[in-house]
């Protein structure tokens, strides 16, 4: 890989198109933010008779010096006008349903929608309706190029994400669009707005991180879908996120068959490629999870063996020392001994 993938030859025209979308929206006019955490979009456009235009909005309007990453929940009102931008935006329906226009397409968006928008994209959202009483709350993360450079050492340079953020045109879809039906984004999101919100000592490395890893799941995404063809083949995806869910609800009472179907696969399925992934059957791993966490209540707590095994999710205490002896080869009193 390149030192530095905006030197490629095909994104040089587009790093053109970047550099006249950051000069053209210096000029534009825009309302001072008293509160960075509260700002609304139709905060930055001056009045109705401009809501015909597109805007193009500037980065340097949200980003602090040093900080080049905003973060904020917005309800979406029609007075906001269409508007491309000098920064890539990824966002996320929180709430409601409604509509994105998107260069020239409408899209009928609901919560769960992600979008990864490009420099240069016009777009803008808009509710079902002006009833508060159901608005459209969109949760955006908005970057410039410079933070996505990061991930020049992970991701080819050939990538469809890579395309997305430094060279949209060469695509047939200039911007990406996801389901997030098991809300791995919104988790992200919510990391990321918390800690923005709240800042935190070291809250930007912490966001940075966050942002990169939701650019990661990009990725993933679209790996996934490119081998979709591919009969029989249970995307890496769904076991990982079996195995997330696992890591999270280990005391909770976990069965083959709820895992199986939050990963859209029969049970007989599901447990040939789990164990493909983790060498290990369903209910060895879960016990071993399980085991672990015990173990590190009783090195690092003062709860009592029952208490710690009531924790990590057994109820049963014969069961709980006779596995707990065969997985680490001796009791739980002589393991917190040593």
């Amino acid at each position: 890989m390149s030192s530095s993938i905006t030197t490629l030859s095909y994104l040089r025209p587009y790093a053109e198109r970047y550099a006249y979308y950051k000069k053209q929206s210096t000029d534009l006019p825009c309302t001072i933010r008293p509160n960075p955490f509260k700002l609304r979009l139709h905060e930055l456009f001056q009045s109705k008779e401009e809501s015909g235009m597109t805007q193009i909005l500037n980065g340097d309007r949200f980003f602090e010096p040093d900080f080049k990453i905003f973060l904020n929940r917005e309800t979406e009102a029609f007075a906001t006008p269409m508007h491309s931008h000098d920064f890539v935006e990824l966002c996320l329906v929180l709430e409601g349903k409604g509509y994105q226009y998107i260069d020239e397409c409408l899209l009928e968006v609901q919560k769960g929608d992600l979008f990864l928008l490009p420099v240069g994209t016009s777009h803008v959202f808009r509710p079902n309706s002006p009833d508060k009483a159901s608005p459209l709350i969109i949760l955006n993360c908005i970057f410039d190029l410079s933070v996505a450079s990061r991930l020049q050492d992970w991701i080819p340079e050939q990538s469809e994400l890579i395309r997305y953020l430094y060279a949209p045109a060469r695509l047939e879809q200039r911007w990406f669009r996801h389901a997030d039906k098991r809300g791995q984004f919104l988790s992200l999101f919510n990391q990321a707005y918390l800690e923005y919100s709240e800042r935190p000592a070291g809250f930007q490395s912490m966001v940075t991180a966050i942002l990169l890893q939701m650019l990661q799941l990009v990725h993933r995404v679209q790996l996934e879908r490119n081998q979709e063809a591919v009969p029989h083949e249970a995307p890496r995806e769904n076991i990982d996120d079996a195995l997330y869910f696992i890591e999270n609800h280990y005391s909770d009472r976990i069965t083959l068959k709820s895992l199986a179907d939050r990963s859209f696969m029969s049970v007989g399925h599901f447990q040939n490629q789990f164990k493909k992934a983790t060498g290990q059957t369903f209910n060895h791993y879960i016990q071993h999870v399980r085991i672990q966490k015990c173990c590190q209540l009783l090195r690092t707590t003062d709860k009592s063996v029952q208490q710690s095994a009531n924790e990590v999710g057994y109820s049963d205490m014969k069961f709980f020392h006779s596995l707990f002896r065969k997985i680490t080869g001796s009791s739980p009193l002589q393991y917190r001994k040593v």
